[in-house]
């Protein structure tokens, strides 16, 4: 198992007050390799993400959210780019919602065997990447990666990646990827 960094330029689109364009590096995506594949966490993406996601190597679009929250609008955003989706319908550790272990360990197996697949999955939720870092972690411990290396890898995708979680949710995240069946 292979687990190392990698960044990419994420270029964004500004227009100035005449409306020209120009291109800036304003947003890099750190890519974790796990696997044969790499994922990394990033913003909801808009719709003039989507191409750029993919010219940058995507393969993927991992959509962490409800109906609610758009999702139907980002699978037919990366559709549309030729990105494969999928979507992990997760609301919160302690939110009441239909949501159960069952259904997150195969989102965990689903994932994995994709990054076995070589993908390179873009991981995003809301714009606070709370939920998305969420299951990162837990998908490093279902791919056997110990914590300390899942807490670095979490914390290299940016400070609000990993510091807007309690040690709670850390544990029930790990928890999750250790008891998710190999199937």
């Amino acid at each position: 198992m292979t687990n190392t960094l990698t960044s990419s330029n994420f270029n964004t689109d500004t227009s100035d007050e005449n409306g020209n364009k120009s291109t800036t590096a304003a947003r890099e995506i750190a890519w974790f390799s796990l696997r044969s594949g790499k994922i990394c966490l990033g913003k909801k993406p808009t719709a003039a993400d989507f191409a750029r996601l993919k010219g940058l190597g995507v393969t993927h679009l991992a959509t962490v959210q409800t109906s609610e929250e758009d999702a139907p609008r980002i699978r037919d955003g990366a559709i549309a780019a030729g990105l494969e989706w999928s979507w992990v319908p997760f609301l919160h550790p302690s939110a009441v919602s239909p949501t159960d272990d069952v259904h997150l360990h195969q989102y965990l197996h689903e994932l994995s065997q994709l990054l076995l697949e070589g993908a390179r999955i873009y991981l995003h939720c809301d714009g606070s990447q709370h939920r998305c870092s969420l299951l990162f972690y837990a998908l490093c411990h279902y791919c056997r990666v110990p914590s300390d290396s899942a807490y670095n890898a979490l914390h290299s995708f940016g400070a609000t990646a990993a510091n807007n979680l309690v040690r709670s949710e850390l544990a029930w995240a790990a928890e999750l990827g250790h008891t998710a069946p190999r199937m």
